[in-house]
């Protein structure tokens, strides 16, 4: 049980050990332990003001030789990955050995080589305590790209809850800058993924040309799909001119900064900035850009309107209607598919979203029933999604039939044998 005072901890301590004494269920007192202000998890110690490493599980890591292998290798990076999160620049560091694990290349460990080692055996021994996320507040994300790789950081209430790099793909080293920068922000919106949805999150990126990204004329595929991920989140994308991301170069390489609107609301980033040695620029001025979802809104404003799902709404308060639910808002789900009433209107917006968008490109009946049905319901869906497909004039000019036509008919031959 976790706690925020002794009097509460107290409290729900007496209730748990009361339940137990009265379903006549007993725990091993050997195996119990109370009032602790501190708790190893997974390699973790668990405090009141964060997580940080657990000293005896990265005892192993500090006493490593050196790799003699590129299994050796190997190991050592498998080992200090498990705790990359802490480690600011994790990929940068760890480079040159990455380097020795590509097909058909000698082992040769060179001066980079033990530098990298040791550099990341002393990051180990001193890593930062990182704070514990709290779901209910909103998160602040720093993004930065680089020929070397990608690196972000997460932050919430101006503490790091992580740091997350690492170095690019051989097809990624083609990239343009602007997708590359992108790549960093989709990259950053993945691995925090179980933070970043359904809470608000600013993102701050130093690369201009992200500010028109949600309004190009054209977009390749790469960058329609990385909007179908980016349409999921409730984000804000604020630029930074003049390399004034303020964490996230860090990470790939070393940069001037702006303290542009950092100063009052991150002091205790500057103070880091100022550790690494990193020069403050005053000048410069801020952009944001908005992306708002509001479909949602209008979904639920309709529900309120619509007789058939009022009236479902009283079969739910009867206990007839098990599989459906009302969340805080008044939104009726089915499961985790939101009910879309009879609204011709909010339904023909979701079928031409769907089909006629240049991010769907003219799917099928059934592509298109496979990508709605995990979002949306009503009543005869799959019916409506066929309808409109086949009435859809640029599906029925140009897609072809695959095919082969059937041939004519042909009666079968008279057997000359009875029995044939």
């Amino acid at each position: 049980m976790m706690n925020k005072t002794a009097e509460e901890h107290a409290e729900h301590l007496r209730i748990v050990l009361e339940r137990l004494r009265q379903n006549q269920l007993y725990a091993k007192f050997s195996k119990c332990e109370f009032w602790l202000e501190k708790v190893a998890f997974l390699g973790h110690v668990l405090t009141a003001e964060g997580v940080t490493v657990d000293p005896e599980k990265i005892e192993a890591v500090s006493e490593w030789q050196q790799p003699k292998s590129v299994t050796d290798i190997r190991s050592f990076l498998g080992l200090a990955g498990y705790y990359r999160r802490f480690i600011e620049s994790f990929s940068k560091i760890a480079k040159p050995m990455t380097e020795l694990l590509k097909n058909n290349v000698p082992f040769v460990w060179s001066p980079k080589c033990e530098a990298s080692f040791q550099e990341l055996k002393s990051r180990l021994t001193t890593t930062p305590v990182l704070t514990l996320p709290d779901i209910r507040k909103d998160f602040v994300v720093y993004c930065d790209a680089s020929r070397q790789g990608l690196g972000c950081v997460l932050m919430q209430d101006g503490k790091v809850v992580a740091y997350a790099s690492r170095q690019l793909r051989k097809h990624e080293e083609n990239y343009p800058t602007h997708d590359l920068e992108l790549a960093a922000v989709v990259h950053a919106l993945k691995i925090w993924r179980h933070y970043l949805i359904g809470n608000k999150c600013d993102i701050y990126t130093d690369h201009k040309s992200l500010k028109y990204f949600f309004t190009q004329a054209e977009l390749n595929m790469r960058q329609r799909r990385w909007l179908e991920l980016i349409k999921d989140y409730d984000l804000n994308i604020q630029y930074h001119p003049g390399k004034a991301n303020v964490v996230a170069d860090a990470l790939s390489r070393k940069h001037y900064c702006s303290n542009l609107m950092v100063r009052n609301e991150q002091p205790a980033l500057c103070d880091e900035l100022e550790r690494l040695r990193l020069e403050i620029v005053e000048q410069g001025h801020l952009n944001t850009m908005t992306v708002q979802y509001d479909l949602e809104d209008r979904i639920r404003q309709a529900q309120r309107r619509c007789p058939e799902l009022q009236k479902l709404k009283r079969a739910m308060r009867d206990g007839r209607a098990t599989d459906y639910r009302v969340d805080d808002q008044g939104t009726i789900w089915l499961k985790d598919r939101i009910c879309v009433p009879q609204d011709q209107g909010i339904r023909a917006e979701i079928l031409n979203e769907a089909h006629n968008s240049k991010y769907a490109i003219h799917p099928g009946c059934t592509k298109m029933y496979q990508d709605l049905k995990d979002r949306f319901w009503w009543n005869d869906m799959r019916t409506d999604i066929a309808e409109f497909v086949a009435k859809c004039d640029i599906c029925r000019r140009i897609k072809a039939e695959h095919q082969r036509p059937a041939g004519l008919l042909k009666p079968l031959d008279i057997p000359d044998y009875p029995g044939l």
